[in-house]
């Protein structure tokens, strides 16, 4: 297939208005891009080290890009719809192609090919692929608050309340998702974090994309058990250039740019939350949000192997709450820092690495009242102040053309403070395993943790064959926080069979642990020790078939059995409150296994200009509690999604659909007023509320400004039909001319929420 004309012609116009000797290739190639060419390549192809050797002598368009290519072992090939594709130059024999069919270069050994610059979309690696969400198809997608973590939702095996940004991940609870950000770990990354978690503290304009492993992922990804939210930041461009967004639920600027004829790069984006501007215009009672978060990032490349960044990211809540009723009230103030270096090395003979050296800062004080009449009343003071230093280091080295090597290690230093009191009064008792017994509780806490965590992984994937591709792994970590955590051994291993061009099958079993971070002991709950490190083992099975060039269906299973599963605390019935340790309906859960499994079908189809997708999940989550299985609160038995994006060079539009089966609930009733009221239990989890369903629309509207970029209006409408879906279970006592008894009803979720702004390029 050859490249269209008009890409050609594009790609000789930029050839002939740059000069290009000695600039770094990421460069060379995002101006390209920018300029309108439709190139592909892997960011594990295309490091950031590689510059321009010698200043390209060939007049025709493509022969020049393959001179500057050339020295770094880099090949273009055909793709389809006029795109060129950057792979490594490791020649094979090709395959024959079916009659018929168009050829389609054989991929790369060990390399992806990528929908943008430098971001991966992992279609044919060896390992679990992630789901990719592309900055692109982010910014189409309508979710509230513009949020980017919100958008993880939409993926198959994924479960979330409509309040909060957090997510569980095949059946995880939500602290069993690994965070990071440039490769660095976030801990807790959510605004607002004891109201919901509304938004996540990631600013969509520093995002270029996020990739998301729902189980199966590598061994150099620890620590966390059930999956990943791997965010990449955004490239600086090498000149200065910008977006700002204004909208009913943010604004913000993000800025970057190169220095030193493009040796260096730096960033900046800044953000605030417009909730509060929006409770002030609707009269809402509900408080007074407040949060802002920085991004700062500088980076120099020293020579032609060691680049060398310093980062920084900082979010800051403040926050005024109160529940519906005006019954509890709380304030709250929350400051996460995270500052690190960042050195990336590379050699042209395909050895490379990296490094990172951090020092994250986690503070908040948190304190409220409720007067619960005929449920409870009390007052609680919670501060908490972290300090953890890390130093991550990661290696690769190819060996050959079949075969990667990949070795790290990572270390983290973690101190903590904990300050908790209350004093409360329950006016009704549960009569359920785990709940309070005492009809008042008074609690004085401090604790000054400190330990270490360790770990060390070795990774090799090797492709025996055209058609076999493997990932065997092998991780170790220990830490001293639980005084019974020993090490722990993670082994790991993944197969892909190709048994014909279109077709991928992929087995993966691995093993992961989990222990508990500095910042996550409920002390509130009356945790005092850190609890030992849970494991879960992961068996994973997949199809992948190319339908056509832009159709693709995918089909996966899983199983993941929980050993040792983490203790935890949470609500019975009403999860939307705003201090839950005060509440009577507060149980322990603590299982002696779980286990979550499932069945996730999808199809995605992208051509031209509409995409869209259509997938559904059937699955389950339990925990084994005293020999009895219970669902998890989250377990999403039958969840549906479905949308479709198109756009041309003026207008867009996104619709998106969600249904699923209505959340667990527990069945209660008013057993006995005398001498105490108690409410008895049924089965926990063991009913159903109401089922879920939301469409949301996003229209939007490119303004060209020439010189000054574009600008995009657009409007958003989530929740678009007005359904009432229900959340959760509210309760209590109703004390009228009759007997007193217990009201026990649905609570609905989000109402019809619109939003508009602009966005602006430049």
């Amino acid at each position: 297939m050859n490249s269209s004309p008009w890409l050609l012609l594009l790609l000789a116009g930029a050839a002939e208005a740059a000069a290009y000797r000695g600039m770094p290739l990421d460069r060379v190639l995002e101006e390209l891009r920018a300029g309108g060419l439709e190139l592909l390549y892997s960011s594990d192809l295309v490091k950031p080290w590689m510059r321009v050797a010698a200043e390209p002598q060939a007049t025709e368009p493509r022969a020049r890009l393959e001179e500057i290519l050339a020295p770094h072992g880099i090949r273009v090939s055909d793709g389809p719809g006029g795109t060129l594709i950057l792979v490594r130059d490791a020649p094979r024999a090709p395959r024959a192609a079916a009659p018929g069919t168009a050829h389609r270069p054989a991929p790369a050994p060990l390399e992806t090919v990528v929908v943008s610059a430098s971001h991966y979309l992992l279609g044919d690696e060896p390992a679990f692929a992630p789901a990719h969400l592309s900055n692109a198809r982010l910014e189409a997608l309508p979710e509230i608050g513009e949020d980017p973590v919100r958008a993880v939702a939409r993926l198959p095996g994924v479960a979330r309340q409509d309040f909060s940004s957090r997510v569980h991940l095949r059946g995880g609870a939500d602290n069993e998702t690994l965070f990071r950000f440039d490769d660095l770990r976030l801990y807790n990354p959510y605004h607002l974090k004891d109201f919901f978690g509304v938004f996540s503290s990631i600013d969509p304009g520093i995002v270029s994309d996020i990739r998301v492993y729902t189980g199966g992922f590598p061994v150099h990804f620890g620590d966390r058990s059930s999956g990943v939210v791997d965010i990449a930041p955004r490239l600086p461009g090498a000149r200065p250039q910008g977006q700002a967004v204004l909208s009913l639920m943010t604004a913000g600027v993000a800025l970057d740019g190169g220095f030193a004829g493009g040796a260096g790069d730096w960033a900046f984006a800044a953000r605030r939350g417009n909730m509060d501007l929006f409770f002030d215009a609707v009269d809402s009672t509900l408080g007074e949000p407040d949060y802002h978060d920085l991004y700062a990032h500088a980076g120099r490349r020293l020579n032609g192997w060691l680049a060398v960044s310093a980062n920084a990211l900082v979010f800051d809540d403040r926050i005024l709450a109160f529940d519906s009723d005006q019954e509890e009230e709380a304030r709250a103030e929350y400051r996460d820092a995270y500052w690190w270096l960042r050195f990336d090395l590379g050699e042209p003979d395909g050895r490379g690495g990296r490094i990172l050296a951090a020092r994250t800062e986690l503070e908040s004080e948190r304190d409220g009242s409720a007067e619960l009449p005929g449920v409870a009343s009390g007052t609680l003071s919670d501060e908490r102040h972290f300090t953890i230093h890390s130093l991550q280091a990661d290696g690769w080295w190819r060996i050959g053309s079949r075969s990667l090597l990949q070795a790290g290690g990572e270390w983290r230093e973690q101190r903590g403070r904990y300050l908790y009191s209350d004093a409360v009064d329950f006016e009704l008792l549960f009569l359920t395993p785990g709940a309070s017994t005492d009809e008042s509780r008074t609690r004085s806490i401090s604790l000054r943790p400190s330990g270490h965590q360790a770990g060390a992984y070795l990774n090799w994937r090797f492709e025996p064959a055209p058609a076999f591709a493997t990932d065997l792994g092998l991780r170790w970590d220990t830490g001293s926080l639980a005084e019974r955590d020993g090490a722990q051994w993670s082994p790991r291993a993944v197969l892909m069979w190709r048994p014909r061009d279109h077709t991928r099958l992929r087995f993966g079993w691995g093993r992961y642990f989990q222990a508990q971070a500095i910042n996550e002991l409920q002390v509130p709950d009356g945790e005092v020790a850190f609890q030992r490190a849970q494991r879960a083992t992961h068996h994973v099975a997949s199809i992948e078939h190319d339908l056509s060039p832009a159709l693709t269906l995918r089909a996966e299973a899983y199983r993941k059995d929980y050993d040792r599963p983490l203790a935890r605390h949470e609500n019975l019935l009403n999860t939307l409150v705003v201090l839950p340790e005060l509440k009577p309906d507060r149980i322990l859960i603590a299982p002696d296994a779980a286990v979550a499994e499932g069945v996730e079908v999808s199809l995605n189809y992208e051509r031209g200009n509409l995409a869209g997708w259509l997938s559904y999940t059937h699955s389950r989550v339990r925990d084994r509690v005293d020999g009895e299985w219970l669902a998890r609160s989250w377990d999403q038995r039958d969840y549906a999604s479905a949308g479709l994006h198109w756009r041309n060079e003026r207008w867009e539009a996104s619709f998106a659909a969600t249904w699923h089966r209505g959340w667990p609930t527990t069945e209660v009733q008013l057993v006995t007023l005398d001498p105490f009221p108690l409410a008895e239990a049924a089965t926990r989890n063991g009913a159903r509320i109401g089922d879920y369903a939301r469409v949301d629309l996003r229209l939007a509207r490119r303004f060209v400004l020439e010189s000054a970029g574009e600008i995009t209006a657009f409007v958003e409408v989530n929740n678009l039909l007005k359904r009432n879906n229900e959340c959760c279970v509210e309760y209590q006592i109703e004390d009228e001319e009759e007997a007193p008894f217990l009201d026990v009803g649905a609570r609905g979720s989000l109402p019809l929420i619109p939003s508009l702004g602009i966005l602006w390029k430049f």
